[in-house]
């Protein structure tokens, strides 16, 4: 006897919109339109004859009928999802080679790495730090994590996040400071990339007038943020790499002034190729764990904007 089921992409919009209780975090998740999703889950509120979502103004919440109906559909996605790894298992090895920027993979990737080879055993990783631009044609690379505007060159392009930049310093650097204005930073050692310009650009956004001294050691990669931990002075970083250690208390958001960086973050592949097993998994795990970092870098700024310009410890 056939059964007799709803839409699967309704299915899987929905479950994906009743774990985040957010039809915008599910679109991200799945990569599609916050509409698509919507549409979706209203298709699947036809077909089931009651609402799955209280709709209001600032957002959605699961009615009591959708709170039961997402608890019974995650487990079975999780099953078909290890279903499907098992199968895609049998009789083959599958490795996958990834080219990442060292400050990516140090400050972010790493420490998430083992949820990734949980839920894929089966997919060995290769992970090689470098700064280089990938040749996909001569290097023997699958995928590239890289920050940058792109586009680049006969390169398939997926953007993982947008950029926004900050200052970030060690909390001690505050413990005698009962309010900081950005004007303040004269009296503080700034710690550069090897764009100093980048400083230049937030003094600006946040108003500062005059000349700043720019005094302070200049840093490769990622090694600012890392001085900055230590207490050496205020580094600029951005959301993904810095939320980690605002969230751990390592640092602190000493103003809630926030500027938009022209790149953003993206993983890259050979143009043309089909995307493999692997590739495809990793991808949709990397855009997973990147909304999630910006979710809780977001719930950071909303404390930060309430508090105003007074710094308050992560």
């Amino acid at each position: 006897m056939a059964r007799r089921l709803p839409s699967l992409n309704a299915l899987k919009a929905f479950e994906a919109a009743a774990r985040h209780e957010s039809f915008s975090d599910a679109a991200a998740e799945l990569f599609v339109t916050h509409a698509a999703v919507s549409r979706h889950i209203r298709e699947l509120e036809d077909y089931l004859g009651t609402e799955l979502f209280n709709r209001t103004g600032r957002g959605v919440t699961l009615t009591e009928a959708g709170r039961r109906f997402g608890r019974r559909l995650t487990p079975l996605f999780d099953q078909v999802a290890e279903a499907a790894r098992e199968a895609a298992a049998v009789g083959q090895a599958r490795t996958l080679k990834v080219s990442v920027e060292p400050s990516i993979a140090s400050r972010w990737l790493v420490g998430r790495l083992g949820h990734f080879n949980e839920l894929h055993p089966d997919i060995e990783l290769m992970i090689d730090p470098s700064n280089k631009l990938v040749d996909f044609y001569a290097d023997d690379v699958d995928l590239a994590i890289r920050y940058g505007r792109g586009p680049w060159d006969d390169v398939e392009m997926t953007r993982l996040s947008e950029v926004v930049i900050f200052p970030v310093c060690a909390p001690k650097l505050l413990a005698d400071r009962v309010e900081l204005k950005p004007a303040d930073l004269h009296d503080f050692t700034l710690l550069h990339e090897s764009r100093k310009q980048y400083w230049a650009d937030w003094l600006k956004e946040a108003r500062v007038e005059g000349e700043m001294d720019w005094r302070g050691t200049v840093f490769q990669n990622h090694l600012a943020i890392e001085a900055a931990e230590s207490g050496q002075g205020f580094a600029l970083g951005d959301q993904i790499l810095t939320t980690d250690s605002l969230v751990e208390g390592w640092l602190v958001r000493p103003f809630a002034i926030d500027m938009k960086d022209h790149g953003s973050y993206w993983i890259v592949r050979k143009k043309g190729s089909k995307e493999s097993g692997p590739a495809r998994a990793f991808r949709e795990w990397l855009l997973g764990e990147m909304t999630e970092t910006n979710r809780r870098f977001q719930a950071i700024r909303t404390r930060d904007s309430k508090a105003g310009s007074k710094p308050i410890a992560a």
